[in-house]
């Protein structure tokens, strides 16, 4: 295996590219529901995880001159590839079915699970505990995103007035993925600590490598996806899904597991799932569905425990 580049010492790295993640994701969200109305959700799954994975590829050799990091031990496949499979096939297939029923901002709101359950699987795979400050500095931020939830939301632009049936759908499906999510996060950290000298550039890419076999297995027995395979053709469809792979799996995943491994996987993940707050800009922008005013103050709020865990 090359030699890992040296890193460069930032203080409060983690913190900050956890924060970087969440505004990065939230554009990346924007543009794979775009694409998902236009298509089919599991079909944006379909070329974005294997665009990503060349992305990676593509950047992991041209720093160490190989396009795969060799010589892994099989635990690491072992967690990695587990993280890879739970977090961005059944987790992010989930996402993408909620965001093309209810919108990025409402199917983002139910992330705001995901720290307690990569917090709770971190502990229990790795006794990682967190201090009394990072601890309240993750319930304000879980505060904000909840006040952002509050209050009567009949949603705007192409999400106006939703039936019931298909909002509680939405919901649920998103509620799924910040399972997955939490839960692929703690295994990607699993993978990371049993892997010296892995950057999370190299874990990057072989969580991402994983998943395009869980992908290729899922689509096998898809016929309804295959058959919208034509429209990655379009135009309408392939532009929104490159912009949400270079936005999402390909700089979002880097930064977010470089958060993981710098900091604790639940701080880390709090502020990663702050894609709540950050997403109600583009959601304005793209989909004309403006915030609340208890979003706008949850905002303040995420905002608050964010300096908190910054300077804990």
């Amino acid at each position: 295996m090359a030699p890992a580049v040296p890193a460069v010492a930032v203080p409060h790295a983690g913190e900050l590219l956890g924060l970087l993640t969440a505004l990065l994701w939230a554009f990346a969200a924007t543009f794979f529901g775009i694409a998902g109305r236009r298509s089919h959700p599991t079909l944006v799954n379909v070329l974005r995880l294997p665009s990503a994975l060349l992305l990676l590829g593509g950047a992991y050799a041209a720093l160490h001159g190989t396009p795969w990091p060799g010589g892994l031990p099989g635990r690491v496949h072992l967690w990695l590839g587990l993280s890879g499979l739970v977090g961005l096939v059944v987790g992010d297939t989930f996402l993408f079915h909620a965001i093309a029923l209810v919108g990025p901002r409402r199917a983002m709101l139910m992330l705001a699970a995901t720290p307690a359950f990569a917090a709770v699987a971190a502990w229990l795979l790795m006794g990682e505990t967190i201090s009394p400050v990072g601890i309240a500095g993750m319930a304000v931020v879980a505060v904000g995103i909840v006040v952002a939830t509050l209050g009567r939301d009949e949603g705007g632009g192409d999400f106006h007035r939703l039936p019931p049936a298909v909002l509680r759908r939405g919901l649920a499906a998103a509620l799924v993925c910040a399972l997955c999510s939490g839960v692929g996060n703690a295994f990607a950290k699993q993978g990371m600590n049993l892997a010296a000298g892995l950057d999370p550039l190299g874990a990057t890419l072989v969580r991402m490598g994983w998943a395009n076999l869980g992908i290729v297995l899922l689509l096998a027995g898809r016929g309804d996806v295959l058959r919208e395979l034509p429209r990655l053709r379009s135009a309408a469809v392939a532009g929104p899904t490159a912009l949400g792979v270079l936005l999402g799996p390909f700089l979002g995943m880097w930064a977010a597991i470089s958060a993981i491994k710098l900091t604790e996987t639940g701080v880390a993940t709090v502020l990663m799932n702050s894609v709540p707050v950050t997403v109600l800009l583009p959601a304005w922008l793209f989909h004309r569905d403006p915030p609340s005013r208890a979003a706008l103050a949850g905002i303040v709020l995420v905002l608050a425990g964010g300096v908190v865990l910054v300077l804990r």
